[in-house]
């Protein structure tokens, strides 16, 4: 079922991606040319190339499932973070390409450069909140849990004072651990992907200060989209287990409400982050797709300079 669920996820994000490419014009003018649209062109390879292999990392981690029954899913639990953070941190190692015959001068705002400023606001806060929410369910689940038949904390249990009901797999701290160390993992590559957008050297040519800045900060929102994808996947994917489970041992026994509601509000939870991950997938591929046409701001003339 878990991989049925993923290969109809990544349909939907990909007809979704490929949809709103379609909608938007893919065909629009590029905003820039010469050798920006190089560095711009080869931006967007790096972007691609990130996304792609995320995705392909996270297919082969779910269906691990399948092929490693003994790993008990915790390849395909780890495979959102694990897959963010290999696609960052091989955006981060591909070299920029540099455009041949251009001036050796470049423009750069005055404004330092740094892994915290290159990306929007909004789309930083909204990434520190489902990290957040990813670390204190992981924390949650480890504490409620209960140890399986093995001793292995992957079970969650209740008892009313005369049936106990137990049902399993839980992320409790066999899946937690894992976890936390592949978002730790994840939060250092999503830094080191930004540290290379905010150090990577200025466009060539003179008076391109705002077109460098422009450019940064949509790279910068391709990449924090990933991870945030990343994560909101790894938290719908951890909620929805937790969710399914207890409610799956409150209906075995006359177990407090709180655990229903608990239940109810983990499942809500888990689909709305499903659906966090499919819209920021599409719109960071769709930010990649058209960086060097949708790159320079409205009004900015396109300029180059050999």
């Amino acid at each position: 079922m878990a991989g049925i669920a993923v290969v109809f996820y990544v349909v939907l994000a990909s007809l979704a991606v490929v949809g709103a490419w379609a909608l938007t014009g893919r065909h629009r003018p590029s905003a820039v040319d010469g050798p920006m649209t190089t560095v711009l062109a080869s931006a967007r390879r790096r972007s691609l190339t990130a996304i792609g292999v995320a995705v392909v990392i996270v297919l082969v981690g779910v269906f691990s499932a399948s092929f490693a029954p003994q790993w008990l899913g915790v390849g395909a639990a780890l495979a959102p973070s694990v897959a963010g953070a290999a696609g960052l941190l091989l955006y981060a190692a591909m070299p920029p390409r540099a455009p041949a015959g251009t001036t050796a001068h470049r423009s750069a705002s005055l404004r330092r450069r740094t892994a915290w400023n290159v990306a929007p606001t909004r789309s930083l806060v909204t990434l520190g909140v489902v990290l957040t929410l990813q670390v204190a369910l992981l924390v949650g689940a480890g504490i409620t849990a209960a140890d399986d038949e093995l001793g292995r904390p992957r079970a969650f249990s209740l008892t009313d004072g005369v049936v106990t009901s137990t049902s399993s797999p839980y992320p409790g701290w066999f899946y937690a651990l894992p976890l936390l160390v592949g978002t730790a993992l994840l939060a250092l590559a999503i830094w080191v992907a930004r540290r290379r957008i905010a150090s990577t050297a200025s466009l060539p040519g003179a008076g391109l200060e705002d077109l460098d800045a422009v450019w940064r900060e949509r790279s910068a929102q391709v990449v924090v989209g990933l991870a945030t994808a990343a994560v909101s996947f790894q938290l719908g994917g951890t909620a929805l287990f937790a969710g399914t489970i207890i409610r799956n041992t409150t209906r075995n026994i006359d177990a407090p409400a709180g655990w229903g509601a608990a239940s109810t509000v983990l499942i809500v939870v888990s689909l709305a982050s499903l659906l966090l991950s499919v819209v920021v997938l599409t719109l960071a591929a769709l930010r990649a797709f058209e960086l060097p046409a949708r790159v320079a701001p409205a009004g900015l003339p396109a300029r180059s300079r050999a």
